[in-house]
């Protein structure tokens, strides 16, 4: 049975895909997989059965009990802290328990800096504290394929957000904290030696390799280890493991007996795994060395495929949701390619071409899942990791590990430890930083369907099966397949228009069929925020990066082709500069006429440096692409405020009439419509957000429109949209769509027919 436990353990991901989803996916993987099974290794086949039923069954049975047992109604709460407190600016946020041990996340907004001290050496893993406070949902994914955090919470089987009106220190108690607590206070205490006594540029880097956490990470160097393919370097892995385990029990061995010493390791991985933050790949790789060990200890002989295999049981026993978390995913696929790879690496005898071959394995097997979470891959990720591997491995993880023994030893004898490191990872920090700002060199391909999911599995495997065989042209096939997602929307009749959820402000995205065009007409952008220096959090939500270029990415939108600025606001134009920092735009086009607002003539001079076509446009102009012609209606005079001066567009899309309106209030509306007595529309994008400064009555009977969108924030401070516009509106019979109810809109169309979709039920 040598290496064959590999194929329950396919069976038992196919039982909990099934069994959660209930895809005709899954369900046909599975009849095919039966078939394989018969056909070909027929004494595993009631094995494998056996194990997708019980795996099937399992899920199901989680699944149907992960419910909440409490009311949306509830404010009194009794709340145990069972994890660290994590502290940004003025923001708190922590997991609780409460009640018959159900989980919530909380989250509470300080309210002086003497609170934040305060709480900050209070709280801590069992504590307890009565608090009043209410609960909400997690929120939905508002915008197409952005992250659920609603499903991530319920995967960690909590249904709850609380947000508690205050926490005081006289309803609070420290209780005597359980052996699982107090292994999560001493790894904070790690965390704080190293966060008060490293240098600063070591922090968030020795954290991360020592402790598994990176809340001490600068955001932008966070940013460029994910962008060039480096970020598994700052997760504890199966090299770090290994590396950990095999010097513990060399320096053991000298002391005590093998036998001993593997007991002693066996007792100390567990703890480990708490002490680093649970992470999947710290699971996997300490629960495969205990594996190791534990063999080792009694005389067999255990494959490394067989390890992982078990293990990957063992995992998803413990928690079967793990399956859907993207670190176990890498880890595991990495992990599988290497071992079943490993004696075509281990046939060559250099060491550069060992490494070459790992690297590059690696980097091929996640290829698929990079592309689906991230929707990019970075070219220089093969050549840097060929560097940053052995500098990590041999150097900087050692050293870190070095500096922190020798610290508790005596602080002086750290100081040549920390200074070689420190020297070490600010030119490691400074070569991340030059690649992915000034020549990131990203290949944006976008969320691979189905269909190219199932064509990258393929290629990659007969690739590694012909490398095994030193047949390398079948990287070939891997090529053609990138090539071919890469150009998909070029060949797809389907074009789109999106009214993306960017909250109090616009940002609409029109794709044309076959991609003959790409406009985005503003961006959103973030009000800015008077805040303290106590309450600056490391990294501000941005609309620009945390809503527009991850949706664009996701679309493969490597070019803008029209970057449309329909006037100057923040909330229309603020994460334009984002936007043009990470993607390329082709032409920036703003209205004519002499703009006295900042923030667009800085836009202007920023396209400017970046060698951007700025094209000014007013009533009159047009433009056609792949047989579909825009025209410019607005502006024709120039006004006193930014909103009348907004570029006012009107085309045919799918069949239906499009009128994209900016901020334009009455004024303007009063003028266009005198200048366009004819103008009819089907679909009006409603002026600034609803605002009863636009949409007049008139207006509305000139244009008859039969579908409004309104971008429109959630709970917003301007009591957008205005209940005398949703009024005239519905007087009409108008059907309306709006972000803060509906999230994202979406018309799909195909030449002069297409269909609405939203992202909220």
């Amino acid at each position: 049975m040598r290496g064959n436990i590999v194929y329950a353990a396919i069976a038992a991901i196919a039982g909990i895909a099934a069994g959660y989803t209930g895809s005709s996916v899954s369900l046909l993987f599975i009849v095919l997989y039966a078939i394989f099974l018969f056909v070909r290794k027929r004494r595993l086949f009631l094995v494998s059965l056996m194990t997708i039923c019980i795996f099937y069954m399992y899920i199901v049975y989680i699944d149907s009990h992960n419910k909440t047992q409490l009311s949306s109604r509830m404010t009194l709460f009794s709340i145990r802290f069972i994890a660290p407190v994590t502290m940004d600016g003025d923001q708190l946020k922590a997991m609780v328990e409460v009640g018959k041990k159900e989980k919530l996340q909380l989250i509470y907004y300080m309210k002086s800096v003497q609170e934040k001290q305060q709480l900050s050496s209070l709280l801590a893993s069992g504590t307890v504290c009565t608090v009043k406070g209410t609960l909400e949902r997690p929120a939905l994914p508002r915008n197409p394929n952005a992250f659920d955090y609603r499903r991530y919470l319920r995967f960690r089987h909590i249904h709850w957000i609380l947000k508690p009106q205050s926490i005081s220190p006289q309803h609070c108690r420290r209780m005597s904290p359980t052996l699982y607590e107090r292994l999560l206070l001493l790894r904070e205490k790690g965390l704080h030696v190293i966060e008060t006594h490293f240098p600063s540029e070591t922090v968030g880097i020795v954290q991360a390799l020592l402790y598994g956490e990176r809340t001490e990470l600068d955001e932008s160097l966070l940013e460029g280890y994910q962008k060039l393919g480096l970020i598994h370097l700052l997760a504890i892995s199966g090299l770090h493991v290994t590396l950990l385990v095999g010097a513990a029990f060399s320096i053991l061995n000298r002391f005590i007996t093998k036998e001993t010493a593997t007991l002693i390791l066996l007792i100390f991985l567990p703890i480990y795994i708490v002490l680093t933050g649970a992470s999947p790949s710290v699971i996997r790789a300490s629960f495969m060395a205990m594996l190791f060990l534990y063999a080792n200890y009694r005389k067999m002989t255990l494959s490394p495929l067989d390890a992982l295999s078990v293990t990957l049981m063992v995992m998803l026993l413990f928690d079967p949701y793990m399956l859907w978390d993207v670190g176990f995913q890498l880890s595991f696929i990495v992990s599988f390619a290497l071992i079943l790879s490993s004696p075509m690496i281990m046939s060559y005898h250099s060491a550069v071409f060992r490494l070459f071959f790992t690297t590059a394995i690696a980097q091929l097997s996640a290829l698929p899942f990079l592309l689906y979470y991230f929707f990019e891959v970075s070219l220089w990720s093969l050549p840097l990791n060929l560097i940053f591997v052995p500098l990590y491995s041999f150097i900087i993880l050692p050293l870190s590990v070095a500096s922190l023994v020798a610290y508790y030893a005596h602080p002086l004898f750290s100081v040549p430890f920390m200074w070689l490191l420190q020297k070490m990872i600010v030119i490691s920090s400074d070569i991340v930083a030059l690649f992915s700002s000034s020549h990131s060199l990203s290949l944006i391909l976008g969320k691979p369907s189905f269909f190219f999911l199932v064509c990258y599995a393929v290629v990659i495997l007969v690739a590694f099966v012909q490398m095994e065989r030193k047949r390398y042209f079948s990287l070939g096939w891997v090529l053609l397949v990138i090539v071919l997602h890469a150009f998909s929307p070029y060949i797809d009749r389907y074009g789109e228009v999106v009214l993306l959820d960017v909250g109090q402000g616009d940002c609409i995205y029109i794709e044309l069929p076959y991609r003959k065009g790409v406009y985005l007409i503003d961006t959103g952008g973030t009000l800015p925020r008077q805040r303290k220096p106590w309450q600056e959090r490391k990294r501000e939500w941005d609309v620009g990066k945390d809503v527009v270029v991850p949706f664009l990415k996701s679309k493969g939108v490597r070019y803008i082709d029209k970057l449309i600025a329909t006037h100057g606001d923040v909330d229309h134009i603020g994460a334009a500069e984002e936007i043009i920092h990470l993607l390329s735009v082709k032409q920036l086009v703003i209205g004519k006429g002499k703009s006295e607002n900042s923030l667009q003539e800085k836009l202007v001079q920023l396209a400017k440096q970046k060698n951007i076509e700025v094209a000014q446009i007013s009533r009159g102009d047009r433009w056609t692409e792949g047989g579909i012609s825009f025209y410019v209606l607005h502006p024709f005079s120039t006004y006193r405020d930014d909103n009348n001066n907004s570029i006012v567009l009107y085309a045919k899309l799918g069949g239906l009439s499009w009128l994209f309106t900016g901020d334009l209030e009455k004024a303007g509306e009063t003028e266009l419509i005198s200048a366009f007595p004819q103008l009819k529309v089907d679909v009006l994008k409603v002026a600034h957000h609803g605002s009863d400064t636009s949409t007049a009555e008139l207006f509305l009977d000139k244009a008859q429109p039969k579908i409004a969108l309104i971008s429109v924030g959630e709970h917003n401070r301007y009591g957008h949209p205005a209940p005398n516009v949703i009024e005239r509106l519905r007087k009409r019979n108008v059907i309306i769509l709006r972000t803060d109810r509906h999230g994202a809109i979406r018309f799909i169309y195909a030449k002069k027919q297409g269909t609405f979709f939203v992202m909220l039920p």
